[in-house]
């Protein structure tokens, strides 16, 4: 299909009807797309495409500016197996259309009903998990840099509604990112009645699910009763309001949660257990010790499931003088009051302290592109390049300047004479000295995981980055290395 069918420069479409509409949504995604640093030149992206309106528009928009921006483009669908005939004829229109662009497509079907009864989740969240394993696996087999997917603006205010109306706090009325990890929203700044037009225009016919017109998951009823109500009562420009209000409270949030970073490096050790110091708790502003309960909470559970009455009952603990006390957490997190520390672990005490029990990490190289698998410790650390370095920097992420190091990297437990230079200082000192000085228990040192080349230790991750670490490339080029659960 010749370009002239489907697309319209912008200097012949002034005189078309509508067209200002769509050189504005087009302008808008492609800001949003430099703004957050989206898409860099000679990328893949992988695009979820279900075939509605946001997934169509958004493979149609990055189609187009494949022509300004080379990269190239996949696209993905998964059939969730709720819809018979009609889902696996949808499937097969993304396909048909996806080629018909000149794009490759990848269909997959899951049994997310199964899924769904089996694990005793909402049909919504089966979908959601199913999806993420999906769009992981395609883009670790196509050596995808990015995912796309389609959430746009109303979206955005309908997980808001959503999140305030069920009980969150600043992160979750942050909603919904930009990037995060390797996805990418490139519409999250459009609006739904936008990107339909932007469809008509274009002549794109999408396929539409039932099921989001049926009001019996809460989305739907935020959707379809919740905000027409507030628009037509209360505020007309209420999608626009709430997206603004998402961006303010996310850019306090990742301001907050860097300050967090900075206090937990003097209140919370990862040695073995993840232990809060009591010195000085106390004196901390309530927000704080409520974000260091969380963030301690999250290196040994899952990354929600804390409520807030979790939360004071912790930091009562916290506060209290009464020791052995021991507090049962969501995920079969146990929190218990020593003299100086409250420790969180999964299991049993003595099962996290006994260094009969500990399984020495074994010396691996690491994998770069890739996942390297930590089975003792339940963990992986993924690696990929990157060609810039963030300003804001997750704990559990470190970017390595190229330049830097001298292949291979390992991943071990400790070694003798292992020596250890700490970010910010310029010599290195022996690592059993560097432990001795932060008060890592001898019996729980040969669980802690090491990242290191054949000179020495560059990474201690979730305790002490190494010197070399998180610095500007003379090349600009990283090897970025991120920590997570398998």
């Amino acid at each position: 299909m010749k370009e002239s069918l489907f697309f319209c420069r912008k200097e012949e479409c002034v005189l078309k009807k509508g067209v200002n509409n769509m050189i504005d949504l087009y302008d808008k995604v492609c800001k949003t797309i430099k703004q957050y640093n989206m898409i860099n030149e000679g990328e893949l992206v992988l695009v979820g495409v279900s075939g509605g309106p946001d997934s169509i528009a958004l493979l149609h928009l990055l189609v187009r500016l494949k022509k300004e921006l080379p990269f190239d483009l996949h696209a993905a669908h998964l059939d969730h197996s709720f819809r018979g005939r009609q889902a696996e004829e949808e499937a097969l229109w993304v396909k048909k259309t996806a080629e018909g662009w000149g794009i490759g497509c990848t269909l997959a079907k899951f049994d997310v009903p199964a899924l769904a009864r089996r694990k005793h989740l909402s049909a919504q969240d089966a979908g959601h998990q199913a999806r993420a394993s999906f769009f992981l696996s395609l883009q670790e087999e196509l050596g995808a840099q990015k995912i796309a997917v389609g959430h746009q603006a109303n979206d955005q205010a309908e997980t808001l509604l959503m999140h305030f109306l069920t009980g969150a706090g600043s992160e979750g009325l942050s909603g919904i990112l930009p990037v995060q990890g390797s996805y990418i929203r490139p519409l999250l700044s459009v609006e739904r009645e936008d990107i339909e037009e932007y469809c008509s225009e274009h002549g794109l016919s999408p396929r539409r699910d039932p099921s989001n017109e049926k009001d019996i998951y809460l989305r739907n009823k935020i959707r379809n009763q919740l905000v027409p109500w507030l628009k037509e009562n209360i505020n007309p420009n209420l999608v626009n309001t709430l997206n603004r209000t998402a961006q303010i409270l996310l850019a306090q949030e990742e301001y907050l949660q860097l300050t967090t970073e900075q206090v937990a490096k003097k209140y919370v050790l990862h040695n073995g257990c993840i232990k809060i110091l009591l010195k000085d708790f106390s004196s901390l502003h309530i927000a704080l010790q409520r974000r260091l309960i969380r963030s301690a909470y999250r290196h040994v559970g899952k990354k929600q499931g804390l409520q807030f009455k979790h939360v004071e009952e912790v930091r009562e603990l916290l506060l209290d003088k009464q020791v052995g006390k021991v507090l049962h957490l969501p995920d079969e997190v146990k929190v218990e009051k020593e003299y100086e520390a409250i420790l969180f672990y999964r299991g049993s005490i003595v099962e996290n302290k006994d260094p009969k029990n500990i399984n020495p990490i074994k010396k691996r190289i690491l994998n770069i592109p890739g996942d390297t698998d930590i089975p003792e410790i339940g963990k992986t650390i993924r690696t990929q390049y990157a060609d810039f370095l963030p300003n804001n920097i997750p704990a559990d992420t470190a970017y390595l300047p190229c330049e830097g190091y001298s292949p291979p990297l390992y991943i071990r437990a400790r070694q003798e004479g292992d020596k250890f230079c700490p970010y910010g200082y310029n010599n290195s000192k022996k690592l059993k000295e560097y432990f001795i000085d932060k008060k890592i228990p001898r019996k729980t040192r040969d669980s802690i995981l090491l990242l290191a080349d054949e000179k020495e230790v560059i990474w201690i991750p979730n305790i002490a980055l190494g010197n070399r670490l998180n610095r500007k490339s003379n090349q600009n080029k990283y090897v970025v290395l991120k920590i997570e659960k398998r």
